[in-house]
């Protein structure tokens, strides 16, 4: 049942519409005009989804108050993701979320695409870094992570029983163009790990190896403490993952071997001058990468970056057989799409195998 109440101010009549389910006033709106009153009235009786929202016990929520409550809950360790979770605030964040649509979503999502990218700048002496402005729009990738943000945040909201819809959903995803995959060849595997090798700090043959061989993140490898160590199972036991959730790589051979060597307590890769923190690699990666004629991160496409060796990993396997799902697994994907950059090298493999098991077959059916 709905009413329109007249309020009579110095400024003239207003005309408040009033929504409601039963005796439970779900929304209102003041107007100039009652006529305009009434069509808004119309508007929102005619819209089931809207009424239902405002039936739901977030309908008194703002975007703010639900950060607020998907943040108390939110176990991730990426710290991007708190800025993304802070961009939506700023954003949406004074709307109740009844009130917020998939053209809000869309037209903040869109605005945000016009951007300029932004990077750490952590060159100035004595000081934390900074992010500043880079002269880059920001890709489609950044875009549909931004998306993916405020989407993981709706669904909290559905899964907590604060909504029944995401307004997100009717929002495509932006074609991504620089799914960017570049891995190590043989050669350069070889000669890599050769500098890694006569590398000053002896550590750094085996964080490359690791790296290349279990397709860990280099701040999951960093972190990584003597106790997390299975050596009768020849495993390690990730606490801290970019998802939230722990992982257990397993370590080939050459890896446990070569990490057998260092065996100790603490951390396992640790800073000299502050053993209880993690060493800062930038300087002997990019004397690596140097020592190696890998080029070190320029606007070229070729260029090598640690988190590359990452996709070396990936790549190494789907080349050798394994499927999207395993490859999924050993890196700690949590969805299949992030695996699927490296479809075309299964593709690859597959034609490969096919060839060599089913090549001669026609000259053997002629003979």
């Amino acid at each position: 049942m709905s009413s329109i109440q007249k309020i009579e101010r110095k400024s003239g009549m207003r005309y408040k519409a009033v929504i409601k389910r039963g005796t439970r006033v779900l929304k209102t709106k003041t107007f100039t005009k009652q006529s305009n009153a009434r069509a808004w009235i119309r508007r929102m009786e005619s819209d089931l989804e809207v009424i239902d929202a405002l039936g739901m016990k977030g309908a008194r929520l703002t975007l703010s108050d639900l950060t607020t409550l998907y943040l108390d809950q939110w176990t991730g360790k990426d710290a991007s993701h708190l800025g993304k979770v802070q961009f939506w605030t700023e954003q949406l964040g004074s709307k109740y979320l009844p009130d917020i649509t998939t053209d809000h979503i869309r037209e903040v999502l869109n605005d945000y695409a016009k951007g300029y990218a932004l990077r750490w700048d952590g060159s100035r002496a004595n000081t934390s870094p900074i992010l500043i402005k880079t002269n880059r729009i920001r890709k489609p990738a950044t875009v549909n992570r931004m998306k993916a943000c405020i989407s993981a945040i709706f669904k909290f909201a559905i899964q907590d029983g604060y909504i029944k819809a995401n307004p997100v959903s009717g929002v495509s995803n932006k074609r991504e163009d620089n799914k960017r995959v570049r891995y190590l060849s043989e050669d350069e595997r070889t000669s890599l790990l050769e500098a890694a090798r006569a590398s000053e700090w002896d550590k750094m043959y085996l964080l490359v190896l690791m790296a290349i061989c279990t397709g860990a993140r280099k701040s999951e490898m960093l972190r990584l403490k003597w106790q997390d160590i299975d050596f009768g199972r020849r495993q390690a036991l990730l606490h801290q993952t970019k998802n939230g959730e722990k992982r257990m790589l397993t370590l080939p051979l050459p890896v446990f071997n070569e990490l057998t060597k260092f065996r100790g307590i603490g951390l396992i890769f640790p800073s000299v001058l502050k053993p209880w923190q993690p060493k800062e690699i930038k300087k002997l990666w990019a004397s690596a990468l140097k020592n190696s004629n890998l080029l070190y991160p320029t606007t070229d496409s070729r260029y090598f970056r640690f988190h590359d060796l990452r996709h070396t990993a990936a790549s190494y396997l789907v080349m050798n057989g394994a499927t999207l799902f395993e490859t999924g697994e050993v890196l700690g994907h949590k969805s299949v799409e992030t695996t699927k950059r490296y479809a075309h090298l299964s593709v690859e493999h597959k034609q490969k195998l096919t060839d060599r098991v089913f090549g001669g077959l026609g000259d053997n059916f002629n003979t």
